[in-house]
């Protein structure tokens, strides 16, 4: 999952927002912090600040006077403290220890209450502020005196901070809306994707979404150029396999009628022979090519499917039923299909067992019963086995694992494929399972209904 995650590309965009976010911020507060000690924000600010200050210091005096003191806790929402050689007053007896408020010294006002352009008689030697309990403190070290406000009052309850969760709030909506924006425009990086892999899989009709207007949109459109000329040149390599099937019939047809007037009985048969596998060849390629075209349809019927394999075995088997052993369900395994395409894809699984099952070795499976979907014909061998590259590419044309391609070790390479192709055309799937010394066994899983186009 966590390899997943990283090679996620919403992901790496989620983290590369979250990194600027934070740089943003660490940048935002040195220039801040830049820009206040080069003086400018200290000259327009704390100018003001220093003088506001000066106007309340004079007005409590120099001695404080408790009675200017109590005033200004009445008229603004503050309380107000004030310690000294012989003077210990509060305008609310609530107030905190000192020395438990996290008093921090100004470094920009003090300088200003300082300077001689201050012309009052006051000595301001400290200026520290502080928040402690959701409130703000201010604490003046005037002479040998300490004045210290505190606000909002202690009567009164202190507002919520809501500035950190503003903030916050605000950052993950700015956040949120930057990812969306960017995943948005990068969402044509998913519909490539899903487009790339069902064209690989075969599907060439498939066209990715074009209307965007932009790098990616242009690159989709390259790759639905790319698939249209994949699909013509396989068309073109589908009507030539045709084309030549077709013609080879009619030389092969004469060639018989021309055996027929050999003498020799063994050239006769061996050539005989040899025709009927290029026929069989021919007919395959013609099954499969049909099946292959878009147009092809199946002459769909109900049937009973063990009925079917019975008399595919009964028929075209008759001289091998001590080598197989038939599994037939009792009762009637009903499903639609093609009579005839169902009888080939039989008869190719049967044939394939036996080729590779020792004459003196246990039986071939022949298995068939009916599932929630439709239904499921399983054929085992306990013949050599194929290797895992075997069993990738076993239904792929004319492959073969032998490379010789000797006919004692296999047929032309078309009878898997050609299965496949049929069970595809119905709507279903075929499966290989194989170890190397146990065997092979293919499935084929058949709906209840084709979906015919």
């Amino acid at each position: 999952m966590i390899r997943e995650i990283t090679r996620s590309l919403s992901a790496r965009l989620l983290g590369i927002f979250l990194l600027t976010s934070l740089l943003y911020g660490i940048a935002s507060r040195y220039t801040v912090d830049l820009v206040w000690n080069t003086g400018y924000l200290s000259e327009v600010v704390g100018g003001h600040m220093a003088l506001h200050i000066g106007y309340v210091l004079d007005d409590i005096g120099q001695p404080p006077r408790i009675e200017r003191a109590a005033a200004i806790a009445r008229r603004v929402p503050m309380d107000v403290m004030v310690r000294g050689p012989g003077l210990d007053w509060a305008s609310d007896p609530r107030f905190p220890p000192l020395d438990q408020v996290p008093f921090r010294q100004s470094e920009f006002l003090l300088p200003y209450l300082q300077s001689d352009k201050q012309a009052w008689t006051h000595t301001v030697k400290q200026l520290q502020f502080a928040r402690y309990k959701r409130r703000a403190y201010v604490r003046i070290e005037d002479g040998d005196y300490e004045i210290i406000f505190a606000a909002p009052k202690f009567a009164e309850a202190p507002r919520p901070d809501l500035t950190t969760p503003a903030i916050g709030v605000l950052s993950l909506l700015v956040l949120a809306a930057c990812y969306f924006a960017v995943r948005w425009l990068v969402e044509p990086v998913r519909w490539i994707k899903e487009g790339a892999a069902r064209i690989g899989q075969g599907d060439l009709s498939y066209r990715i979404p074009t209307s965007r207007r932009d790098d990616l949109g242009d690159l989709a459109r390259d790759i639905n150029h790319m698939a249209d000329d994949v699909r013509e040149m396989l068309e073109a390599k589908q009507q030539l396999l045709l084309a030549i099937s077709h013609e080879l019939r009619s030389p092969l047809t004469r060639a018989k009628v021309a055996l027929e007037f050999l003498e020799d009985d063994t050239v006769k048969a061996n050539l005989l022979q040899d025709i009927k596998e290029m026929e069989r060849l021919i007919a395959d390629l013609l099954e499969s090519e049909r099946l292959n075209a878009r147009h092809s349809k199946l002459q769909v019927a109900q049937l009973d499917l063990g009925d079917l394999v019975a008399s595919v075995l009964t028929n075209d088997f008759p001289a091998e039923m001590k080598r197989l052993d038939t599994r037939l369900p009792a009762a009637p395994v009903s499903i639609e299909g093609d009579a005839t395409r169902l009888r080939l894809l039989v008869r190719n699984l049967v044939e394939n067992a036996l080729r590779y099952t020792p004459a003196d070795g246990r039986a071939v499976e022949i298995e068939v019963h009916g599932t929630e979907e439709g239904a499921e014909i399983r054929v085992s061998d306990h013949g050599r086995g194929m290797s895992a590259h075997d069993l990738a590419r076993a239904t792929e044309p004319f492959y073969r694992a032998d490379p010789a391609r000797s006919r004692a070790t296999g047929g032309l390479g078309l009878g898997l494929y050609l299965c496949r192709r049929i069970a595809a055309a119905h709507g279903g799937a075929l499966t290989l399972a194989s170890e190397l010394g146990a065997g092979t066994t293919v499935t084929v899983t058949l709906p209840s209904r084709p979906c015919v186009s």
